[in-house]
């Protein structure tokens, strides 16, 4: 079973994919529209979306490869999932709506890349927000794991009981 330490890791780690994935989008809208690059920078979200999303399914995709039907999925990480998508949609919301008229003050303002600037501002914000969301998942991971831990020592007990 995982540490503490570890799943609070993985939180940190879906913070940090969750804020590059909305300022990296935004942070695209520097490069030339229908450019080879804005098309490798979202080329590159999209692989990280899908990394994150494998990395997630991980335990799932092992026991359907065994054969074994997957576990069915606790509601803690049902509702992560749900809150953390929110978040993240409500940030690229708001850059959406913001991004022009800030755009135009940026660049009034001397910035050579105002989108870079809000994509910086609105991903660290998008990873800072979805955060707390993450780190109650760790907790509440590490908890079912603890739980089970002591199933089994109970059930190994039992066993060894009505061994003797």
């Amino acid at each position: 079973m995982a540490t503490l330490l570890r799943h609070r890791a993985h939180a940190v780690v879906s913070s940090v994919v969750d804020g590059l994935l909305v300022g990296g989008a935004e942070a695209a809208l520097d490069l030339p529209a229908r450019s080879r690059q804005r098309a490798v920078v979202y080329t590159g979200l999209l692989a990280l979306t899908g990394a994150d999303t494998l990395a997630k399914e991980l335990p799932a995709l092992r026991r359907m490869a065994r054969g074994l039907p997957p576990e069915p999925v606790p509601g803690f990480e049902s509702l992560a999932a749900v809150r953390s998508g929110l978040v993240c949609g409500a940030w690229g919301l708001l850059a959406t709506v913001a991004d022009g008229p800030l755009a135009r003050v940026l660049r009034r303002r001397g910035a050579r890349h105002p989108h870079l600037l809000i994509g910086l501002l609105v991903g660290t914000a998008t990873a800072l927000s979805t955060l707390p969301v993450w780190w109650g998942r760790a907790a509440d991971r590490a908890a079912a794991d603890e739980a089970s831990e002591a199933l089994d020592r109970e059930l190994e007990e039992l066993l060894s009981d009505s061994t003797s």
